[in-house]
């Protein structure tokens, strides 16, 4: 127990550290979370998230045509043919009673006509009264009457539907308005919802709403999902009356569609009309009963126009055409479990928005590589894409643009401060390292020659003297020599008396100036040395050495050659050798002074030998320190001879 509780206590500590270095670096990445659901939450990011929604509904995979609805387009050919524009009441009686023999099971007429009464006027309240299944269209929903239009006076109220349309602020239809109060409190029904109700009551399905406009609106046991102020990518939007988002078919022609032409001349397949819903409306560029959509595959302005012209950023959709959207969604839902769009609860999404940015906190602290942070990044975004336009698919549409900008933003400000706050670390951890070099290779080696002279004989006061002046010397010169090589970069080595080696000079260079300055020290075992071969560093030349390698070699030669100053008693003989092997370089520093007794690796604690071993491992090498035969020591210094690039 008493051997375990320190390293437990340690390893806390270790944890405790790790953690407080973890929310230093988490909370810049919170903040960004924060921030991003803070402009979410005033709208900036609204038209951002419509346009991803829109894209993502026109990408969906294409459905099946809905054959329980067919339109009745009236286009530029079809107003020449029966003479001009508004159609003519007895052209459109005529079209009224020639439908009506293909027995449709509800007629939608989302034309407005006015209540002149002339002789074409009668056919067409003739037509009018004898079509029990015919829904007429007003405009009620303008605060001003004038701007309002009522419905042909032949239609019973029970049988009118608002044509009002619900257009976003960037121009867009996303929207369908089911039922609202008018400014005089009297409850109306949109026309898809009376075509859906009288086509679904054939089926049986009973329809169901309360006296208030925002009551849920029901068919059998399902109700809508009613649009509220913050639904989805909406913030603050008007939801007045009972809305629900508009689940576009997903088809390049989701309708049949025939033309007013068809009709007349009787060039229509009855089986195509009926028990069917029929939507008669206008589809001329002349008629301005157009709208914006970026959310469907296709329009009938769009077809017209050619299929390679289409844009799915910018559409023209008839408003025939939204209405048939409108009731084919709910008759899908109700008959086909086709899901209507729904929407999360706002803390959810604000959850999930929060969720995906501390994902991206933690791998941009996990993966401390930048080009992993990156690629990790853009697959949890790709992830997240793929995740939400599968949920559109099923009906869910949960917030991407926001959970994207969490993700990306707060992962790379995360990573951002991490490599910053670790490059500070290393900065401070290499600032330790040159200091205890300087100290070590040069302080320490002379103090070490003065402790051994005090040893071994008595020094005078002046030799004293000198040798502490000279330890001052050197004890002075370091914060120098340490600010010189900072502020070049690590391009520089100071070494003792002040001495700069440019480490852009070539290595066999630098290694001869290293030698020549080395055995210049007042190292006792220098004295005795009588024999040496020169060295020869020419090997080096052709190595792709970076300055941080030529700094480890002078150091790891400067030390080799100290140590034989200090500990080689009695050598008389020094010699350095640089060999290039096949696959190898290799540096030996030799003496046949008083040297180990066994062969070791050595891999004690002495600050020389320890700084030997980090040298061969930034090499990517080995050292080694082993008995020189028949007397002496041998220092070797071993790396290959092709290093990777990227190691410094």
């Amino acid at each position: 127990m008493k051997v375990t509780l320190p390293i437990k206590i340690k390893s806390w500590k270790k944890i405790k550290q790790q953690l407080k270095f973890w929310r230093e670096v988490a909370l810049p990445g919170l903040s960004v979370v924060g921030l991003v659901m803070l402009v979410r939450s005033t709208g900036l990011l609204q038209s951002q998230e419509w346009l991803v929604f829109d894209q993502l509904l026109a990408h969906r995979p294409a459905e099946a045509v809905d054959t329980r609805v067919v339109i009745v387009g009236i286009d530029e050919d079809d107003i020449n043919y029966v003479g001009g524009f508004p159609i003519p009441d007895n052209q459109l009686a005529k079209l009224l009673n020639i439908l009506q023999t293909y027995q449709p099971r509800v007629i939608g007429l989302d034309i407005f006509k006015s209540q002149n009464r002339n002789p074409e006027r009668v056919q067409l309240s003739s037509a009018l009264r004898a079509s029990p299944n015919l829904i007429g269209i007003e405009v009620v929903l303008n605060q001003s009457k004038t701007f309002n239009v009522k419905p042909p006076p032949e239609i019973p109220p029970e049988r009118v539907g608002f044509a009002d349309l619900i257009v976003d602020p960037d121009g867009k239809i996303r929207r369908s308005l089911l039922a609202s109060k008018t400014y005089t409190k009297e409850l109306k029904y949109s026309l898809p919802l009376r075509l859906a109700q009288a086509y679904l009551h054939s089926e049986g399905v009973v329809f169901h709403h309360g006296s208030r406009s925002y009551a849920p609106i029901q068919f059998g046991s399902l109700k809508l999902p009613r649009f509220l102020p913050n639904c989805g990518g909406y913030v603050r939007a008007d939801a007045n009356g009972n809305q629900i988002l508009l689940n576009f078919r997903s088809h390049r022609q989701p309708f049949r569609t025939v033309s007013l032409r068809d009709v007349l001349n009787r060039k229509v397949d009855p089986n195509w009309i009926r028990d069917r819903i029929v939507i008669i409306g206008m589809t001329a560029s002349s008629v301005k009963d157009s709208f914006i959509t970026s959310a469907v595959k296709g329009t009938l302005y769009t077809t017209a126009l050619g299929a390679e012209e289409s844009s799915n950023q910018y559409q023209w959709i008839y408003g025939v055409e939204v209405h048939a959207h409108a009731t084919s969604q709910i008759l899908s839902r109700v008959l086909d479990k086709r899901p209507l769009l729904r929407v999360w609860p706002e803390f959810w999404e604000y959850l999930w928005i929060l969720s995906w940015g501390l994902l991206g906190i933690i791998l941009g602290l996990m993966l401390q590589s930048p080009w992993k942070t990156f690629l990790s990044l853009g697959l949890a975004s790709l992830t997240l894409v793929g995740f939400c336009y599968i949920l559109l698919v099923f009906g869910w549409w949960i917030p991407l643009v926001p959970t994207l900008l969490a993700l990306s933003g707060a992962g790379l400000t995360a990573s951002f401060f991490d490599r910053d706050l670790r490059t500070l670390l290393e900065e401070r951890s290499l600032t330790l390292k040159r200091s205890f070099e300087a100290i070590h290779n040069g302080p320490l080696q002379t103090l070490a020659v003065m402790l051994r002279s005090l040893g071994e004989e008595e020094l005078s006061t002046e030799e004293l003297r000198s040798q502490l002046q000279q330890l001052n010397q050197e004890l002075r010169s370091i914060p120098d020599s340490l600010s010189q090589e900072m502020l070049s970069r690590d391009e520089s080595l100071c070494l003792e008396g002040n001495v700069v080696l440019d480490l852009q000079t070539p290595i066999a260079e630098l290694l001869y100036q290293v030698y020549d300055l080395t055995l210049r020290r007042n190292f006792q075992g220098f004295t005795t040395i009588v024999s040496f071969i020169p060295p020869n560093f020419e090997p080096l030349e052709d190595s792709r050495l970076s300055t941080a390698q030529k700094r480890c070699l002078c150091l790891f030669l400067q030390e080799a050659l100290c140590n034989v100053g200090k500990h080689a008693k009695e050598a008389t003989r020094l010699d350095v050798i640089c060999t290039q092997e096949p696959f190898w370089y290799c540096l030996k520093i030799i003496d046949n002074g008083a040297g180990i007794i066994s062969e070791s690796n050595y891999t004690g604690g002495r600050g020389g030998t320890n700084q030997a071993h980090e040298i061969a491992r930034q090499l990517r090498g080995k050292f080694r320190r082993f008995p020189h035969s028949p007397q002496g020591t041998i220092c070797e210094l071993t790396w290959p001879v092709a290093m990777a690039w990227w190691r410094f």
